[in-house]
């Protein structure tokens, strides 16, 4: 299934799972949700990043909505029509649609299942982080970053680097000279889907390379993640919106993934 002619990995989370942590090739995995495929909607460049992916994963549950839409009718009214039952669908059939269209993959959930796979392998992993120096919250968080990590995961052999533009290309030669083999990127949409493009490049001896935003900051407790039953009901836009900071900002994100995205399927998504 394609979506905004991106296509989308249909799969479950343990074929998955295996796959990428074989380690015997490069490997990249994007977890797009309906703001990014918003964003690559009108962003050719950063679709074309998303394309190169090995796999791009459904993290959050509005692409679910938008493969009804695209599975079915070609009619912006037709798909109106039918609305409510996509809607009914999301919430009370939610297994239909995972056996139809591959399971909601989780990009925190792999983050953290991929890092205690690679404790328990004693497989080195690196982190590159967004440079941000005039966010003083991020910058105290990024200090205490891997004693936070290493609260849960106290073998990991972690390498972490703050991805100063200005610093990249020494970065790069200290990944590319290290014994990692699985990158995380937590740079934010579009900057750490190219950020992981140009460290494989570069770094052969990477072999699974994944954009994550945000998941760290769950488990270092920078942020505080939703429980599990607004998750299970894919309503963590709104545990964040309600709790959450910078809420002006949020509720743009948060009408862009729910309103614009099905609305822009519906006039045409494919």
């Amino acid at each position: 299934m394609q979506i905004f002619w991106i296509p989308i990995t249909h799969t479950t989370y343990a074929e998955l799972f295996v796959k990428i942590t074989e380690l015997k090739k490069q490997t990249i995995v994007f977890t797009p949700n309906p703001e990014m495929l918003l964003q690559a909607r009108d962003d050719r460049e950063f679709a074309e990043r998303l394309k190169s992916a090995d796999y791009n994963t459904p993290d959050g549950i509005g692409l679910y909505l938008a493969f009804q839409i695209l599975d079915r009718y070609s009619f912006f009214y037709v798909n109106l029509f039918f609305l409510p039952m996509y809607l009914l669908n999301l919430f009370f059939r939610r297994q239909m649609l995972y056996d139809r269209y591959g399971e909601r993959i989780c990009g925190s959930d792999l983050t953290t299942d991929i890092l205690y796979f690679a404790e328990e392998k004693s497989i080195p992993v690196v982190v590159i982080d967004r440079y941000n120096p005039s966010d003083e919250a991020k910058v105290l968080a990024q200090k205490y970053f891997r004693e936070g990590v290493r609260e849960q995961f106290p073998k990991l052999h972690l390498e972490y680097h703050v991805y100063n533009p200005e610093r990249k290309a020494e970065i790069i030669q200290k990944i590319a000279q290290s014994k990692a083999q699985i990158l995380f990127s937590t740079l934010g949409m579009k900057a750490q889907e190219q950020s992981v493009l140009e460290v494989m490049e570069q770094c052969p001896n990477i072999k699974l390379g994944l954009g994550v935003w945000s998941s760290f900051d769950y488990i270092t407790g920078f942020q505080k993640r939703a429980p599990k039953s607004y998750r299970m009901l894919g309503l963590e836009w709104l545990y964040r919106l309600l709790f959450g900071a910078g809420k002006i900002a949020r509720m743009k994100r948060i009408w862009n993934a729910v309103f614009v995205f099905p609305y822009r399927v519906m006039k045409g998504g494919r």
